[in-house]
């Protein structure tokens, strides 16, 4: 093992620390796609961001979201989101949003969840129109 790896921290997965460490206010981790339909259905203060890339906003668009693909969110989320409003991330099959939490955990956000499954859920359950990939 390289000197570079050996002084490296260890991934929160193998350290047992959730990524949530950065604050205590996070109540959820993911929502499924009928509770996140219920919560756009009632306009409850939420912005869902889709951390896909843009061939795949194209292909199959999240209706009303606002797209920050994954490698833009670290720069754009703070000018973009607003702390006190709850946001929730979607990619395709959830992994990168769930990424994308940790991202935004990391940089302080306190109110952000994924949606479970991803767009490919949410086109199973919730809208079949759109294209699944």
């Amino acid at each position: 093992m390289s000197d570079f790896m050996r002084n490296q921290p260890e991934p929160w997965w193998e350290s047992g620390q959730s990524p949530r460490l950065y604050t205590d206010r996070v109540d959820r981790w993911e929502l499924t796609p009928r509770e996140l339909k219920r919560l756009l259905d009632e306009e409850q203060d939420v912005v869902v961001v889709d951390v896909r890339e843009p061939w795949e906003a194209q292909l199959a668009p999240f209706e009303g979201s606002l797209h920050i693909p994954m490698g833009e969110l670290d720069y754009r989320a703070d000018e973009e989101l607003d702390r006190d409003t709850e946001v929730v991330l979607v990619c395709h099959h959830g992994a990168r949003s769930m990424d994308a939490a940790v991202t935004l955990w990391s940089l302080g956000f306190e109110r952000v969840c994924y949606l479970a499954g991803g767009i490919d859920r949410w086109a199973d359950v919730i809208d079949p129109s759109l294209t699944r990939y």
